[in-house]
């Protein structure tokens, strides 16, 4: 006997699926609430090294600024799944799937990895200049620049490849086509000219696509869903 891969029309959405789907739209809500909560209006947009070393003191009083890196740590969790389930769900595009788990793994990483020049700077900041400080705080906006290509490899392969298995739709698959590739190419045209702001209208794009994909799947009744079988081998 051997397994042969069948397709089943539709499946009804379990909770295990509505979990994977929707912890995009988790990750969404948590990290922007992250934000929200610990906004320091006292920032500006390009701050001096001086400026920055003065909001992470202002930090180091505000427990709640402190509680939104958790909470972001949290929402960093919730993206872990979202990207497993979306590589998930696409696996009979083959490759492409591959290519959206090592994307989504590969923006985590550096988004993560962007945090920790930013913490150095909170638990160093009375034996730091305002010119390291300002030095770190660039370290961090970089990598978040870095952040917008594997990014923007993510959302095009997983919007090409939920078109070819007919995971979604054309219109919200071209979206998602359109804001990845933007991303990729702003990354490629900007190179190391990140500039002092951490302005990237496109990555907007892919936030917006990203939730509306989780929303799309998580609250769906149904999807498409293949299944092994067992078949005589002659």
């Amino acid at each position: 006997m051997s397994k042969t891969t069948v397709e089943r029309p539709t499946h009804t959405v379990d909770a295990m699926d509505r979990v994977g789907a929707l912890s995009g739209a988790t990750y969404f809500v948590l990290a922007n609430s992250a934000i929200a909560i610990g906004m320091d209006p006292g920032l500006p947009d390009e701050p001096s090294g001086q400026e920055c070393l003065d909001a992470l003191n202002r930090l180091a009083d505000n427990p709640l600024g402190q509680a939104a890196i958790g909470i972001e740590f949290i929402a960093f969790v919730a993206w872990m799944v979202f990207i497993a389930y979306v590589a998930w769900r696409v696996r009979k595009a083959g490759w492409l799937a591959a290519v959206v788990l090592v994307a989504g793994i590969t923006e985590i990483a550096v988004k993560i990895g962007s945090a920790a020049p930013l913490i150095s700077t909170y638990v160093l900041r009375d034996e730091l200049s305002p010119e390291q400080v300002l030095l770190f705080t660039h370290m961090n906006l970089a990598g978040f620049k870095i952040g917008l290509l594997p990014a923007g490899v993510f959302v095009l392969a997983a919007a090409v490849a939920a078109l070819r298995t007919r995971e979604l739709g054309r219109i919200l698959a071209w979206a998602g086509i359109i804001a990845g590739s933007a991303n990729i190419v702003v990354a490629v045209v900007t190179g190391v000219n990140v500039g002092r702001g951490g302005s990237a209208p496109f990555f907007l794009l892919i936030l917006v696509w990203e939730l509306t994909l989780s929303l799309r799947w998580g609250l769906a009744r149904r999807h498409r869903r293949t299944r092994a079988v067992d078949s005589p081998v002659a």
